[in-house]
């Protein structure tokens, strides 16, 4: 897809460089767009298109390189955008259909960090762990495919791969003995619980989204 024009940006939080432009999330465009969490809430969205107005920006990253990003212009032909921030407002103009222009600003993928986000345990600790070892997790810093609490990684020799632990990570969710945690609020450290990072290559499995608030991706807008 060829957008119409590119405005420059700067992410204040960050100073990252960035550009600004303009998105129809009603129209086919030729772009292949891909999210990477589910969302919470999805079923008490509203139809209104005064608040829709007034969203922020839309974060994407592009392959495209950090030192070059002022450089692109209409003449590009930008073919995949991957969703950053912003999944419960794009869940939204995708349900609705909203023929309007929504501002998205696109970063270089170059410039993408991504950590695991904070987690809350529900209960005592002993009672999370002995879910844990009935999971057949154990203390052990053998595996790239963990999770992490009061200073202990605990792992699954079954578990091989990005998308089965955070399959487990959805099961807890789902059974309310964890829930999500800010990064950037201070918590008491011994009951935050950490998994693997996810990679930005690992975003791209074919219909597979990871849980909601499983990413801290920074910068942010």
């Amino acid at each position: 897809m060829k957008f119409s024009k590119f405005e420059e940006y700067t992410l204040s939080k960050s100073g990252i460089q960035a550009v600004k432009t303009f998105l129809n999330f009603s129209e086919q465009n030729n772009i292949d767009i891909t999210p990477h969490e589910e969302t919470e809430n999805k079923y008490k969205q509203i139809r209104n298109i005064d608040i829709v107005k007034e969203f922020p920006p839309l974060l994407f990253s592009v392959k495209f390189d950090k030192n070059k990003i002022h450089s692109l212009s209409s003449s590009e032909d930008i073919k995949h955008l991957t969703l950053l921030d912003g999944h419960h407002r794009f869940e939204h103009l995708k349900l609705y259909e909203y023929d309007l222009l929504v501002p998205i600003v696109l970063i270089s993928e170059d410039d993408v960090k991504i950590e695991s986000y904070n987690s809350r345990i529900n209960l005592q600790l002993e009672k999370f762990i002995y879910i844990l070892e009935e999971n057949n997790f154990e203390i052990s810093n053998s595996s790239k495919y963990f999770l992490t609490f009061d200073g202990k990684q605990y792992s699954n020799q079954k578990i091989d791969n990005i998308y089965d632990l955070y399959d487990f990570k959805r099961k807890l969710i789902s059974e309310d003995l964890i829930a999500p945690a800010q990064n950037d609020i201070i918590q008491n450290e011994s009951t935050i619980l950490d998994f693997t990072p996810i990679k930005l290559s690992e975003f791209y499995k074919e219909n597979y989204l990871f849980p909601p608030k499983s990413t801290w991706i920074s910068p942010r807008i």
